[in-house]
């Protein structure tokens, strides 16, 4: 009398084949979708001129420290509206007025969406410019403040904040 084993489904060496072609398949789909997102996305260039900018580097610490040491405090709003203002104050409190400002506004992670622009003063140490209507998220604002000189215009004050405008209920 002979017993008749019944072992269950057997597994073959295509069917391995196939479990590896799946997987690896899997992979390089994922990895493709990843590299196309980041590539299409951020174009990695953070300023056009680095390499000149390198070569100032001493002037441009030299440059920070003078900003820094007027003690100059701004106050920037952006609305959702795109109504950016900026009140500048001195050491003592007091308001700057008669400077040049120029505004770069723009999403941190795409420059598809950048706008520069020219603030307005209103009243004395506060300006003001419309940039219209901003979608909600992360927004970065860079300021750049010039007073004239007799040699010419200086940056004078500068500030970078990252703003998150939240959505209205």
């Amino acid at each position: 009398m002979t017993a008749a084993t019944d072992r269950g489904p057997r597994i073959a060496g295509r069917h391995v084949l196939f479990a590896l072609l799946a997987f690896f398949g899997v992979m390089f789909l994922v990895n493709a979708i990843f590299v196309y997102f980041a590539i299409s996305t951020f174009n990695g260039v953070e300023t056009g001129d680095a390499y000149r900018q390198g070569l100032a580097y001493n002037s441009r610490i030299a440059d920070e420290d003078a900003v820094r040491s007027r003690g100059w405090r701004g106050k920037m709003n952006l609305e959702p509206s795109g109504n950016l203002t900026l009140s500048l104050t001195d050491k003592y409190g007091s308001a700057v007025p008669g400077l040049f400002v120029r505004a770069k506004l723009g999403r941190p992670a795409t420059d598809k969406f950048d706008q520069a622009m020219t603030l307005q003063e209103v009243a004395p140490g506060n300006y003001q410019a419309p940039a219209g209507p901003l979608a909600k998220g992360n927004w970065v604002v860079a300021i750049e403040a010039e007073q004239e000189r007799s040699t010419g215009r200086f940056i004078a004050y500068r500030m970078k904040e990252r703003i998150w405008l939240s959505p209205s209920k």
